[in-house]
């Protein structure tokens, strides 16, 4: 049975200072040579490197040619593992989001990926690698609110979000597949909850998980308004957020607000569905939702602003429920309560609801429903 929750952002934040993590090389960190990362760079479309710019997401890759050629030349660049080579200024950290898949579309493992990675490991910990005129490179008005989807796996639920929203031919237009046709009969509610302009960001911590789902965008025709990254929401989080938001008061001082004038670049919706629940004790450190990140998503919503919750293990819920209204969250979030209820009894025994209020389940909910 999959359970829902809803919060809501109950005041504006204040300041809060954020650390970089610090990153030790060990003997499993992977070293590249600063002239490997420029010419690895510019054989896969990143275009210059320089050893204090930010690092990101691969292009997307258009066809299996592409996708053959760009794993060929990864192989080309020397890779160190062990401590330190002899010329430690040479060498350069690269993240894991940054090194194309060699999977292909038309083998069988192409979808097919690993459940779990352990986000505290040094290589998780890196910033991500983001083009140089992000979000600009990925959205066409950044002038519009977002809805940010943190852990969106291989991002069908965005993806079909999206088309129902902003291209309702997009099913004839590019066909279904089999996600698509187990949703086709679920109704679409966001329209209570979303503006009608949005643009769209799903994070995911998995390499070859954030690239299938951005190759896909495209695919569906949803570019300029939908885009996945490759990242750890934990550390690039903030980043993320202060880039859009920069992007947006720039655009507005040239003139170029939102047709309604303004700014409105705000992050309006943050949903978090079926998290990685990591059920051992000593493991639950490496849950997504930590005291950082909620005080890192208070820092950049409104009052109003909602985050929602879902999962289909209780005690995974009652965790993030915890962080967000409970914990160091209870300063900027409140519990959202059905309004047409009055009783407060009948809240109180109605501690989750049932029904997704979105309408549209992602595929994880699919899989609960089919099991129940």
């Amino acid at each position: 049975m999959a359970l829902f929750l809803l919060v809501r952002a109950a005041s504006s934040f204040t300041h809060i200072s954020s650390r970089s993590p610090t990153i030790r090389p060990s003997a499993t960190t992977r070293y590249v040579t600063k002239e490997a990362v420029q010419r690895f760079r510019q054989q896969a479309g990143f275009g210059s490197s320089s050893t204090s710019s930010s690092l990101c997401t691969p292009p997307a890759v258009k066809d299996e040619h592409e996708i053959e050629t760009t794993a060929a030349q990864v192989n080309h660049i020397d890779v160190v593992n062990g401590s330190s080579s002899s010329d430690s200024e040479e060498e350069r950290y690269m993240p894991p989001w940054s090194l194309p898949t060699q999977r292909t579309p038309n083998s069988k493992a192409f979808a097919r990926f690993r459940q779990h990675v352990n986000p505290l490991s040094r290589r998780f910990q890196m910033p991500t690698d983001l083009p140089n005129n992000w979000p600009h490179s990925d959205f066409t008005n950044v002038n519009l609110p977002l809805y940010l989807d943190i852990g969106c796996g291989k991002g069908g639920f965005l993806l079909e979000l999206v088309g129902r929203r902003h291209n309702p031919s997009y099913i004839q237009e590019f066909g279904t597949d089999s996600y698509m046709n187990s949703t086709k009969n679920f109704i679409d509610t966001t329209d209570d909850w979303l503006p009608d302009k949005m643009n769209y960001l799903g994070l995911e911590i998995r390499p070859g998980v954030s690239q299938y789902a951005q190759n896909r965008v495209e695919k569906r025709g949803l570019g300029g308004l939908l885009s996945f990254v490759g990242c750890n929401a934990n550390v690039d989080l903030d980043r993320l957020l202060s880039l859009y938001n920069e992007a947006s008061s720039d655009d507005a001082k040239e003139g170029e607000g939102n047709e309604e004038g303004g700014n409105s670049s705000e992050l309006k919706f943050v949903s978090i569905q079926f998290p990685d629940p990591h059920f051992k004790k000593s493991h639950q450190k490496r849950r997504v939702v930590s005291s950082a990140l909620v005080t890192t998503l208070a820092k950049f919503m409104n009052q109003g602003g909602v985050v929602f919750l879902q999962s289909d293990i209780k005690e995974a819920l009652e965790a993030m429920r915890d962080k967000f209204v409970e914990g160091d969250g209870l300063v900027y979030f409140d519990e959202h309560t059905d309004d047409n209820v009055d009783d407060k009894e009948e809240v109180e025994e109605q501690e989750y609801a049932l029904a997704n209020p979105l309408g549209i389940p992602t595929e994880r909910e699919v899989s609960v429903l089919n099991n129940d």
